[in-house]
């Protein structure tokens, strides 16, 4: 594996050619940043328990285990990331497509790990990630409602979220080769790691103070509802607490009537918390390319939910797409395993020549 100084240059090299155009895509996009604020502040305010310790002084942050230059570096990339992947979807940008894009994450990570970390995949990784790849792709275009016209001012739109996707892709890929670098020589401080990718980004909200204060207005203007009205609407959620709430706790939540977006934005600070917490408990556990194909599992079976939830037709693509993740899933596992099982063989075979040679030396002291 290269060295940092190595990693870092090479990481440069990739992204300093596209930084103008990234800042002009952030600066220039209509999108709302509020459910990104809101997930990043809610993610580093729980992050503040573990993260905390008593001085002399009263409450201090506890000494970092990882250089703060290092998270300083993957805050940066995982802020653009965020951003970039939310802008995305002013552009004209379907879900489904989305979800495609995000899918070749797997492929860019495997291109870049090979060139930045010299790292050599076998040939049944390779083969796995294909098909996973092309498992999702496929799936996802049978059951996408992709638009057959478009005057030229969509098309422009179109193609500048298709470059965003692109850019985001292959930053996200950067991350996550900077991330296994990082849990490698300094530890699995994947807690650390939670905190500060998100408490170090807080300050760059303040470059969307307007849209921020924006978006609240619109979302305080949302219709408003007693919270069982607004659980009602999320898919299961509703079913399951009107099962399991007793009535008086009920009862006391037909008192609390919020705006409907505010409530819902407050479901998706909690679920991306339970998502991004076991991401990077991942992140310290696996490499990054595994990761990446968990990730993409985790997209698809979204995807096989959306389908059966709403109903929607699970035809001849879905079904060849589900085929090829599982398939591609197993050959990606196979290879895993075959691959650990032949760097633990060099590893038995000295420990076992080593025990040889001092039991032969202990008969002849004998």
């Amino acid at each position: 594996m290269s060295n940092n100084p190595s990693f870092m240059g090479s990481l440069a090299r990739i992204v300093a050619p596209e930084f103008p155009l990234i800042l002009s895509l952030i600066f220039g996009g209509c999108c709302s940043q509020l459910v990104t604020f809101a997930q990043f502040l809610f993610v580093a305010l729980e992050g503040l328990r573990n993260q905390v310790e008593w001085g002399s002084y009263g409450p201090r942050l506890k000494p970092t285990k990882v250089p703060l230059s290092r998270w300083v570096v993957l805050v940066t990339l995982f802020f653009v990331v965020s951003v970039l992947n939310n802008l995305a979807l002013g552009y004209r940008i379907s879900m489904p497509l989305h979800i495609i894009f995000r899918s070749g994450g797997l492929f860019a990570n495997m291109v870049l790990g090979a060139i930045i970390l010299g790292k050599r995949y076998p040939t049944g990784q390779v083969v796995g990630v294909g098909l996973v790849t092309m498992g999702v792709v496929w799936a996802t275009l049978d059951n996408a409602n992709m638009p057959v016209k478009g005057d030229q001012a969509d098309t422009g739109e179109f193609l500048m979220g298709i470059t965003i996707l692109v850019i985001a892709m292959i930053l996200s890929a950067c991350m996550g080769l900077l991330q296994e670098v990082t849990y490698k020589k300094y530890g699995k401080q994947w807690r650390e790691g939670l905190f500060y990718t998100h408490f170090l980004a807080l300050p760059f909200f303040a470059l969307f103070y307007t849209d921020l204060m924006e978006s609240a207005a619109v979302y305080s203007a949302s219709p408003a509802a007693p919270l069982p009205v607004v659980f009602e609407q999320v898919p299961v959620l509703g079913h399951v607490l009107s099962t399991l709430l007793p009535g008086p706790i009920r009862s006391l939540l037909d008192t609390i009537i919020v705006p409907k977006l505010w409530a819902f934005l407050v479901l998706n600070m909690l679920t991306q918390y339970v998502c991004i917490a076991g991401v990077n408990r991942m992140t310290a556990a696996a490499s990054s390319l595994t990761l990446n194909l968990i990730l993409n599992l985790r997209k698809f079976t979204s995807l096989l939910v959306s389908i059966l939830y709403f109903n929607n037709d699970f035809g001849v693509g879905a079904q060849i797409g589900t085929g090829l993740v599982i398939l591609g899933t197993i050959v990606y596992t196979h290879a895993g395993i075959l691959s650990s099982n032949k760097k633990r063989e060099p590893a038995t075979s000295t420990k076992r020549t080593v025990q040889s040679v001092t039991t032969n030396e202990d008969k002849r002291s004998s």
